[in-house]
């Protein structure tokens, strides 16, 4: 999900496109110090292999080889903001906030925080961390990265994360300090990896314009240190001795880019890599003799995205003649071999973290009105709108997402018994991409991985009127956008899963998206490896310190 302009539309939707990423939870309190531990397994389901049992980190793993779905042109998140970017970064560098693998927000290089009012965060740094070229780490560090992320000469794809920030000062030797403009309720994940990875000042002030080269590098505090980077080929990783945390097992790590399905599988059954990451679930099948494979949720979302400014999108009838001739069963069972599940809104049940329980989010998706596959149905809401006689339309997908194809051309089918033509076209990642919000379009896919673990992440941008540049689907309904801008405000969980689930039910049979399936992704691994702890958000942060070699 690779190469992108600086703008944020771009980064929100491209940071989370499958190459193969805010709310306050419990930042409103102070969280003491932990340092990462290594854990149980959290798979989701298991393809082949029935152990997920682990030694300790002392069990050494010289060199681990995985293959990545797509390549790198840079390691720098703010000038190519992919999801490969991010897993290979937060190995290397930190963010002052964590991210669980079950989506908590937890203490990264800030040992604690507090919101002492709605509009400040002070966070309170972790004592004796060392940057991995053996200089010490300061708050002044942070407020530079911070800082470069902010400098328009920089051209930062990061810095729309920052638009609402007013300062950010060192306001101790271990403290530092960020007030907002105005009371936002997301910013907490904006200091986890999603939006800032940590260097040094005298680092980013030597290399500025150079950072994430083959020449340069990145440098952080993190577990591993990048020794070495070959655009669109691979990196090579070695083991941070100075982290500050447990001493990971893996001491060598390669990771290579193999965009190629076949090549890939070829590389496993001959033990050149020892396993990939970001398979998507109909190539993960062909993996499971030769390695075990895991799949888990991944809170991504594939939709469809109706511009409601434009005809015949401005008609309710037409879209919901689409919602009733897409089967999204069909396309879940059929395309997706039952790795996913039919989406009921755009954030997964896994985003609602501790906002809401479980079963009140169940509940709160169950209470909007379900718009099941049904042609006779779809043929009447199309009669009812003013384009009676059907038209055609256009929908174009990035080559790097076969599934979406798949589903469009299904819809396609659909769609022609009623009286419509759908125009399918493969386009490329970066074509794609520049079409997002272009206004080109009306009729778009919205492919989204999200990095944090609240639901705002999506329903901010893409249903609120005041996100021009995120909202493509041009949606305002008054409701709505009260709840989101009052949940922005909030800094009570309880509250803010109310506001969230009362704009997200509110929405919702206006079909300003039409959601097809929360999606699962695939890790394979050789079977005498494992990865601890495969929650919805295993490859935020720094995993490959959970790998182990399998008891």
């Amino acid at each position: 999900m690779n190469s992108e302009p600086g703008d944020s539309l771009s980064r929100r939707n491209v940071l989370r496109i499958a190459g193969a990423g805010m709310g306050l939870l419990a930042a409103s309190g102070v969280l003491a110090a932990c340092a990462p531990q290594p854990a149980g397994s959290g798979d989701d389901a298991a393809g082949t292999g029935s152990g997920t049992g682990a030694q300790g980190a002392d069990v050494k793993i010289d060199q681990l080889t995985l293959a990545l779905p797509s390549s790198l042109s840079s390691l720098d998140v703010g000038r190519e903001s992919g999801v490969l970017n991010y897993l290979v970064a937060a190995l290397a560098q930190e963010s002052l906030l964590s991210v669980s693998p079950s989506g908590e927000l937890g203490p990264g290089l800030a040992s604690s925080w507090k919101q002492p009012d709605a509009r400040t965060y002070v966070y309170t740094l972790r004592r004796g961390v060392v940057f991995s070229d053996g200089t010490p780490f300061t708050a002044d560090d942070v407020v530079a990265s911070i800082e470069a992320i902010r400098d328009p000469d920089n051209g930062s794809a990061l810095s729309y994360a920052y638009a609402g920030v007013s300062s950010v000062k060192a306001t101790g030797d271990l403290e530092v300090t960020i007030r907002l403009t105005a009371p936002d309720a997301m910013f907490a994940w904006t200091t986890t990896a999603g939006g800032l990875l940590v260097s040094s000042r005298a680092f980013l002030k030597r290399n500025k314009g150079k950072v994430g080269t083959a020449q340069t590098l990145l440098l952080g505090t993190g577990p591993y240190r990048i020794t070495e980077f070959a655009a669109d080929d691979h990196v090579l990783l070695e083991r941070n001795d100075a982290w500050w945390g447990e001493k990971p097992a893996v001491q060598k790590l390669k990771l290579s880019f193999v965009p190629d399905a076949g090549t890939r599988l070829v590389a496993m059954k001959s033990k050149a890599v020892d396993g990939a990451l970001g398979l998507a679930s109909d190539e993960a099948r062909s993996w499971e003799s030769a390695a075990r494979v895991t799949y888990t949720g991944d809170r991504s979302v594939v939709s469809l995205a109706f511009d409601t400014s434009k005809a015949p999108f401005d008609d309710i009838h037409v879209r919901r003649a689409f919602a009733r001739a897409a089967d999204r069963a069909g396309m879940v069972k059929g395309l997706l071999h039952g790795k996913a599940e039919v989406a009921d809104a755009l954030p997964s049940p896994d985003m609602w973290g501790d906002l809401m329980p479980a079963d009140e989010v169940r509940s709160g998706y169950d209470a909007i009105p379900a718009l099941g596959f049904d042609l006779d149905a779809a043929r009447a809401e199309l009669a009812k709108s003013a384009s009676k006689d059907g038209f055609t339309a256009e929908l174009h997908y990035p080559g790097s997402g076969p599934q979406l194809g798949k589903a469009a051309l299904a819809l396609a089918a659909a769609l022609k018994k009623i009286g419509i033509t759908l125009d399918v076209k493969e386009i490329t990642l970066e074509q794609w991409v520049s079409e997002l919000g272009s206004g080109k379009q009306p009729l778009q896919f919205l492919w989204y991985f999200p990095v944090t673990g609240d639901p705002a992440e999506l329903a901010d941008p893409y249903l609120n009127a005041a996100a021009t540049a995120t909202n493509i689907a041009h949606y305002d309904n008054p409701a709505v956008n009260s709840a989101l801008d009052s949940a922005k405000k909030s800094t009570d969980p309880a509250e803010r899963g109310k506001l969230l689930m009362k704009a997200v039910q509110e929405a919702g049979p206006d079909l300003p998206y039409l959601p097809l399936w929360w999606a699962r992704s695939a890790t394979a691994l050789s079977k005498d490896i494992v990865l601890l702890e495969q929650g919805p958000y295993a490859l935020i942060g720094p995993w490959a310190t959970r790998v182990r070699k399998a008891a």
